[in-house]
Parts: structure tokens; C-alpha cells; sequence
């Protein structure tokens, strides 16, 4: 929307006297501050912002994801870590883009939080601030599981089935 007031007074200063023009711009630009305003609107209200990590869809909202797993009736796998933490770097570029975990992971409801959100950490009262964490919890917010560290994609995928039984 900023950006409208440079290209008036540009306009008024080069003596650009087509008045037309000038309402074909002030109408394009109006609607178009409008469409972007609701976007972001509709953003904020809905509350499920997702992120793409190795490929899936991860929930970055704890409120939405356990509404989703309600609905669904799924479990849901909650990662907790940090941008800065190479350990979750690690687990995200190599043990999560292999394939077969991935096929096991298309059945959970995946979550991403970050260990210094206080609101979405209340979660889990055992989290004990080491990351990456990882914890597994049915839709009625009962923890089945938790572990933490690092792992490789043999050692994750084992310990993936072992949940699933």
C-alpha cells in the first residue's frame, strides 16, 4: 500500500493530467492492497501454518495439529528442536529424507515445534529440553513414547515399527 503514494506524486509532478489513467491506477491499486490485506487476514485467523520438511507437511501449531488428529483419528509424531541445533539439521536432511521413513511417517500427523515455545512445550511436562526430541501422542494428548537424539535412518525406522506395534 506504500508504494501508491511515490507513484501519485510521481505522477502529479510529471503533470501527468490524464485523469483516467490516474483512476485506472487508483482502482488497480486499491484492489490490490484489498486482495493482499484479506490474505493475510485469512492467514492469521486460521492458525494452521505448515512447514515442508524432507518432503511432508509439518504442522507448526500444537492446537491445530491435535485438531486435525481428532478429526482424522490419527496419532500424532511431535518433533521438538531449534533452527540453530545441528543435531536437528542432521535428523531433518538425512534420517527424515529416506524414503521408507517417510512412507511411515505419511501416517502420523507431524508436528515441528520449537524448544522456546513455552505455549506448544506445556504439551509434554517430561520434555526435559534436550533436542531433537521426538514424541509420539494419540489424539486424546496421551503420550505414548518419547526419544531423543539423533539418529540414523535404520536406527529411527526400527524404533518407527517398534511404535507401530
Amino acid at each position: 500500500m506504500f508504494w501508491i503514494l511515490p507513484l501519485i506524486s510521481m505522477m502529479l509532478r510529471e503533470r501527468w493530467r490524464n485523469s483516467m489513467y490516474l483512476r485506472s491506477i487508483l482502482f488497480v491499486s486499491f484492489f490490490c492492497s484489498f486482495v493482499i490485506a484479506e490474505g493475510s487476514r485469512e492467514l492469521e485467523t486460521k492458525g494452521d501454518a505448515v512447514t515442508n520438511i524432507a518432503g511432508l507437511s509439518w504442522y507448526l501449531n500444537m492446537e491445530t495439529a491435535l485438531q486435525r488428529a481428532k478429526k482424522e483419528k490419527k496419532d500424532m509424531l511431535i518433533m521438538i528442536g531449534e533452527e540453530s541445533c545441528r543435531w536437528c539439521k542432521k535428523m531433518k536432511n538425512r534420517t527424515l529424507t529416506d524414503r521408507r521413513i517417510q512412507e511411515k511417517l505419511k501416517s502420523y500427523i507431524l508436528v515441528s515445534l520449537k524448544r522456546s515455545d513455552k505455549e506448544s512445550i506445556r504439551y509434554f511436562p517430561n520434555f526435559d529440553g534436550n533436542i531433537p526430541s521426538f514424541f509420539f501422542m494419540r489424539e486424546n494428548e496421551e503420550v505414548l513414547d518419547s526419544i531423543v537424539g539423533y539418529f540414523k535412518a535404520d536406527d529411527f525406522l526400527g524404533y518407527l515399527n517398534e511404535v507401530d506395534e
